[in-house]
């Protein structure tokens, strides 16, 4: 090999020199990122339809990631819901315990109690019966939700299913503390 013949570089070699290096040292500081993108967008199918159809997932199991978003979305509201009815309740205790008489023969029982809380705060019951029904309504989506025997819609499914749980636990708890 004789050195004397070899040309300078161009300025086209090394600019694509220099970006085939920048593009490998990228990749290979993103390596975790894309492994984890290949993951969830479900394999080489997945990549190909994300780039295809523009959405990594097939039609059956989008309708059921859709399903499920409006669920939680709902289940947001219900969260606040719930916490916009213990505050409820607990201003109604603090001003039927204010409107109590203070001798202690005249102490009320927790049905005369419950009476005074529905006499001041009459939408009280009706709040927490649409509120039971909205989740119970809820539940019934969200257990219509077909899984497809894939696993991320059974974890989101179980994960709502949970929540909806939590708030139904809280509700009946509020119910208990009523008498109702």
């Amino acid at each position: 090999m004789h050195l004397r013949y070899m040309s300078p570089p161009t300025v086209r070699s090394v600019a694509a020199t220099a970006a085939v290096l920048t593009t490998t040292a990228i990749l290979i500081h993103q390596r975790e990122d894309l492994i984890s993108s290949y993951r969830r967008r479900r394999g080489i199918k997945g990549l190909l339809r994300l780039l295809w159809v523009g959405d990594h997932l097939p039609p059956h199991l989008r309708m059921s990631m859709d399903e499920l978003d409006k669920v939680e979305k709902r289940m947001d509201t219900s969260e606040e819901q719930i916490a916009q009815i213990e505050i409820l309740v607990e201003k109604a205790r603090l001003d039927s315990v204010d409107s109590v008489p203070s001798s202690a023969e005249e102490q009320l029982d927790t049905d005369e109690l419950r009476t005074v809380l529905f006499q001041q705060y009459p939408e009280l019951r009706t709040r927490i019966a649409i509120f039971s029904n909205k989740l119970d309504t809820l539940a019934a989506i969200l257990d219509s939700v077909q899984s497809h025997s894939d696993e991320e819609v059974k974890l989101r499914k179980k994960q709502l299913s949970n929540r909806i749980v939590v708030v139904m636990n809280e509700l009946d708890r509020l119910v208990a503390s009523l008498n109702l």
